[in-house]
């Protein structure tokens, strides 16, 4: 059912230093550009090694950096299945530009949670 922990997404005020601290001094490697039709980086998807990653978008909120976990799944319509009677509003569809498939919902506490299913049209597959 559940693969592995695939990534935890934070936000971050600056990307540059998300790349000086992340990808100059821990040597991760930057996987995949969150970019908008301007062709301006939003968001980056680091490796951070064994199927594992970190994902970070700007931010202007102070607050709250976490924004959600995701786990990694072999067949993403066995787990909608198992919770679409908790939560009617999950749809399966692809990441805007990184092609993965996936859903969100929330858990009982209200936490975000991201399910992801890798296929051939994925642009993270070369580090699975």
């Amino acid at each position: 059912m559940i693969k592995n922990l695939s990534h935890v997404s934070l936000s971050t005020k600056n990307i540059n230093k998300v790349i000086n601290f992340y990808v100059k001094i821990l040597k991760f490697k930057i996987a995949h550009k969150f970019k908008n039709k301007n062709k301006k980086i939003y968001g980056l998807f680091l490796y951070c090694g064994k199927r594992t990653f970190l994902e970070f978008f700007l931010t202007k909120n102070k607050k709250n950096k976490f924004r959600h976990v995701c786990f990694e799944v072999k067949n993403l319509i066995e787990i909608e299945k198992k919770l679409i009677r908790f939560d009617k509003k999950i749809r399966i569809r692809r990441g805007k530009t990184d092609n993965v498939l996936q859903f969100m919902t929330t858990d009982f506490e209200g936490n975000e949670i991201e399910f992801h299913q890798h296929d051939k049209k994925s642009k993270l597959r070369k580090y699975l």
